[in-house]
């Protein structure tokens, strides 16, 4: 069994929404990274996605987008179906909102509520917080808490403030109260955007104001993993996840992962999510988890990273 704890929902809305709504800080993206792979399926190349991105409105691009992107697409019923036949228990799907520093709104949180509402034993929804918004990001919180929502999702780089800022704060005591997760972007990435507000010992300094806060690094924390693992070690409260990484690539000498198939295959055992964030990685949600399975671990700590760890964290029984 399976538990994809960063997964993406193939329907034609987030499929327009991801590139309509993607800041252009992060246009790079669509010509450098997964846009030579996703561009192609849309009978595009990447550098025309990237011309289209940087020269279209965001209406004009969803106008554009949406008849390429409609072949592409999957109704629900039939994405819970591929999910059944792959093994996958639970799928946590995931918004952003970075509408203050991108000037773009994309799909509201309540899309993914829909969702959970409408398939509650096969989705986990995660809110998509913007921390600029003050007070009303904390109300947002509690308004998707209502909606059936349970846990947020943040990219610091994006908002160009570290885990440690004071405007994180209130965010932080809401989930606590709440008892929801946060998961955090926390590795490279090629935006306009500075990589350092992003670094592992940011969340060792939030863990020790909020033991009881839940945390996901996102992305592994690379290439920061030593420093990853330390802050994991340290604070028992802090999950990593695997996401958006090849698995095999884990296990190759000299990637820099090799602290987290160390410590992942013992004192870390526990606290290793797979996910897949498959719809950019040219492989299906089974063919990642077969690759988890194929990496140098017991065959015990397998099984935790694709399904029980996710599982105790999200409460699944």
């Amino acid at each position: 069994m399976i538990i994809d704890s960063l997964c993406y929902v193939p329907t034609e809305e987030v499929l327009v929404d991801l590139v309509a709504s993607l800041p252009p800080q992060m246009a790079r993206y669509l010509k450098d990274v997964f846009g030579p792979k996703v561009a192609p399926l849309m009978g595009l190349t990447a550098e025309e996605l990237y011309r289209m991105k940087t020269s279209l409105s965001q209406a004009e691009l969803e106008k554009e987008l949406a008849p390429r992107m409609r072949p592409l697409a999957l109704p629900l019923e039939d994405f819970v179906r591929q999910l059944d036949e792959m093994g996958v228990d639970r799928a946590v799907i995931f918004n952003l909102d970075e509408q203050t520093p991108s000037g773009l709104a994309g799909l509201p949180n309540d899309y993914y509520a829909d969702i959970v509402k409408r398939f509650p034993s096969k989705f986990i929804g995660v809110a998509g917080i913007d921390p600029l918004k003050g007070m009303d990001a904390v109300r947002e919180i509690r308004r998707c808490y209502d909606l059936g929502l349970r846990g947020v999702a943040m990219r610091p780089f994006m908002f160009g403030i570290p885990p440690t800022h004071a405007k994180m704060y209130p965010i932080y005591s809401t989930c606590v109260e709440l008892d929801i997760p946060i998961w955090f972007h926390l590795s490279v990435n090629y935006s306009t955007n500075t990589m350092e507000v992003e670094r592992p010992i940011h969340l060792d300094v939030v863990a020790q104001d909020f033991p009881e806060l839940k945390m996901i690094a996102g992305h592994g924390g690379w290439p920061w993993v030593a420093e990853m693992m330390a802050v994991a070690w340290r604070n028992p409260n802090i999950y990593i996840d695997i996401a958006s990484y090849t698995p095999k690539y884990l296990g190759m000498p000299g990637s820099g992962w090799e602290p987290l198939m160390n410590l992942g295959n013992s004192i870390l055992q526990d606290r290793i999510l797979f996910g897949s964030t498959w719809l950019f990685m040219g492989q299906t949600i089974e063919q990642l988890a077969d690759g988890v399975r194929e990496l140098p671990l017991k065959e015990a700590v397998k099984e935790k990273w694709l399904y029980k760890n996710a599982a105790r964290l999200f409460g699944i029984p």
